[in-house]
């Protein structure tokens, strides 16, 4: 039950889509489901790791002003940078094959969820409060339920990694570059968002 609790709580998060979906999406679209899997297990990788320290003193410094204002900067400026990389290279990707990789996207989904200070405000946030309001008792429970956290970013991304070559067929020249400059308009709107936040 608490497994079941931990799936739908990551359910919700994921279905509040934000850059990493457009990014999976794309990715599968362009480069195919192995590339966008690959990069689905290094979300799911980073969202366990936050997951860890969102217990211990990161969720202190969060509450620090000048630390989560600098956290939001440094994710505005990566978040900006990779949204300007796919508009930069909206042209050149075109006449790419769907099996050459552009970089590694293991490493890609690293970097590009890490960024992303929300997640370990989310997971803080949330979990901290489940525990502090005895909702959540001992380690194993804690344990439990991050797994069904982590699961349901592994499935919904994993759907989404998977859809690519339903959608691919549909997609020509033009419709790649223009998804090229979405995804890259979307990244850099999400960078401006957490700045403001």
């Amino acid at each position: 039950m608490i497994f079941v609790q931990g799936l739908l709580l990551g359910l919700t998060l994921q279905l509040s889509v934000g850059p990493v979906f457009f990014a999976v999406l794309h990715k599968s679209i362009n480069q195919g489901f192995l590339e966008a899997f690959k990069m689905t297990i290094a979300v799911t990788l980073v969202d366990a790791f936050y997951i860890c320290i969102s217990f211990t003193t990161i969720s202190a410094l969060l509450k620090i002003q000048f630390f989560h204002r600098l956290m939001n900067i440094g994710g505005m400026a990566i978040l900006i940078y990779f949204g300007w990389t796919y508009i930069k290279n909206a042209n050149k990707n075109i006449d790419k094959s769907i099996d050459t990789p552009i970089e590694n996207s293991f490493m890609y989904g690293l970097k590009l969820t890490a960024v992303n200070p929300l997640t370990v405000i989310f997971w803080s946030g949330t979990l901290g409060s489940l525990i502090a309001g005895s909702r959540l008792l001992g380690v194993n429970e804690i344990t439990v339920y991050a797994l069904g956290c982590l699961t349901a970013t592994l499935l919904f991304l994993g759907i989404v990694s998977f859809l690519g070559k339903y959608i691919r067929p549909f997609i020509n020249a033009r419709v790649m570059k223009f998804l090229d400059y979405g995804v890259g308009i979307i990244l850099i709107g999400f960078g401006i968002r957490l700045f403001y936040r």
